[in-house]
């Protein structure tokens, strides 16, 4: 029988904490394990239930999620905590990956983005959203992409995977993920294939 990966959520939204365990209930190789709303309660939670995943918000009204995270890996070195916060903010984030959160996740992702991010980290690969895969609209030509998302296609025509780009720009698969889509939907192309077409056409 396949192992079910166990999970659990501290968020001082309700609502949002509600929506998230929807969410990843309806997945069969999930185990849900429960929620918490205050910093406090976080810790507690995690200590109780022990969950393979622990996904935690960076604010509540008694303390962050950082501090959260200190506590909880000084007591269980091996917990794997990824942060859902507001703050695309690359020194919170930097500070994070320090402590050894294993992931930082901007929470206006969609729900396959979330699940992504999950099997990233089940994976061995840390995630973290850096502010790079919200890029400003770029004023050049090109179809309105940025040099990143450029450099990025260039790579996707060379026939590297999402995984050997992350690696090769230091980047999360996840970002790369973002671009992709972002690109796509700029070039007004379906797919891959297409935009291949369209990095040759244009000598990238």
């Amino acid at each position: 029988m396949l192992k079910r990966t166990t999970i659990a959520i501290a968020d001082d939204h309700k609502i949002f904490a509600e929506g998230i365990r929807s969410v990843l209930k309806e997945l069969d190789w999930i185990s849900w394990m429960g929620e918490a709303f205050t910093a406090k309660d976080a810790v507690q939670l995690f200590a109780d239930r022990r969950p393979d995943i622990f996904l935690l918000d960076y604010h509540f009204p008694d303390g962050n999620g950082f501090e959260v995270a200190k506590k909880i890996l000084a007591q269980y070195p091996t917990a794997v905590i990824m942060i859902l916060s507001m703050e695309n903010d690359q020194d919170i984030m930097h500070q994070c990956r320090l402590l050894g959160v294993k992931g930082y996740i901007i929470k206006n992702l969609s729900s396959d983005e979330l699940i992504d991010a999950i099997e990233q980290v089940l994976a061995g690969h840390t995630v973290f959203m850096w502010a790079e895969a919200f890029p400003a609209p770029s004023k050049e030509e090109d179809g309105g992409l940025s040099k990143r998302e450029k450099e990025i296609v260039a790579l996707i025509s060379k026939g590297l995977t999402s995984q050997e780009i992350a690696d090769a720009i230091n980047l999360s698969v996840l970002t790369i993920n973002t671009h992709r889509r972002n690109i796509l939907r700029k070039l007004n192309l379906k797919n891959t294939a297409m935009m291949v077409q369209y990095a040759r056409s244009n000598r990238w």
